[in-house]
């Protein structure tokens, strides 16, 4: 068998997918690390220094599976952000999609969160006592980390594979490696990660812009952990 003929179209594509695959294992391996949970605890003392652990691996997961990628593949190629969907651009439909997909998100995750399977795990921070701060300061973790996952998944992944591939074969391409990064929370969310990455993918396509995706992840997580936080029998903000 002949070694097959590199083609130019085929950077951009493997681009993208180099990086997302070492974006994302550069952050879960950090979030791992016991020896740089070690170093917040020792700073801040067990419970805060989770925290502080916590709020650390999201930024690093913003930069890493998002951010630099992003940088890189804008300087490599010679493209801008609004060419990968950082844009703001049909604003009627993408509200439409945001409010709509939140009308079924935050009555849903109100009652999921009151479960005592998703109380063992959310909020992820487990502090049993919240600042007003803290709240902030957790959400706003949150939507940094969700920023780079969307830039990444619903941005550079997916803007870049659906010229070679099609837009099809892309989605799922997306979808599926959306479903595999969820595979270290828990079977649910890696599952539900298929559809959500399916129609997440199919709005950016049809709006042209990442936005609606951000938002409607922000709101699936940020429900999801003002809920929990309300409901966890051990919590409380002070």
């Amino acid at each position: 068998m002949d070694i097959p003929i590199w083609k130019a179209e085929y950077l951009e594509p493997v681009l993208a997918i180099a990086l997302v695959t070492i974006g994302f294992s550069i952050y879960h391996f950090v979030s791992l690390s016991e020896k740089v949970k070690q170093r917040f605890i020792t700073k801040y003392g067990e419970t805060r220094g989770n925290t502080k652990a916590t709020w650390s691996h999201r930024y690093v997961g913003a930069m890493t599976i998002g951010i630099i990628p992003a940088i890189i593949m804008i300087l490599s190629l010679n493209r801008d952000l609004s060419y990968y969907g950082v844009a703001f651009k049909n604003h009627d439909i993408s509200l439409y999609w945001i409010f709509g997909l939140a009308a079924i998100i935050v009555p849903m995750n109100f009652f999921n969160s009151k479960k005592e399977k998703n109380l063992a795990f959310y909020p992820n921070v487990r502090e049993t006592e919240w600042t007003k701060g803290m709240v902030i300061k957790n959400a706003f973790t949150w939507c940094a980390y969700l920023f780079g996952y969307e830039l990444m998944f619903r941005g550079l992944l997916l803007f870049a594979t659906v010229p070679l591939l099609g837009a099809w074969p892309a989605i799922i391409l997306n979808a599926a490696l959306y479903a595999l990064v969820h595979v270290p929370k828990n079977l649910e969310e890696t599952i539900g990660a298929v559809p959500l990455g399916v129609v997440l993918c199919l709005i950016t396509l049809t709006t042209g812009t990442i936005w609606v995706a951000f938002f409607v992840h922000i709101t699936l997580a940020l429900s999801n952990f003002f809920f929990s936080l309300r409901h966890h029998p051990e919590m409380k903000v002070i």
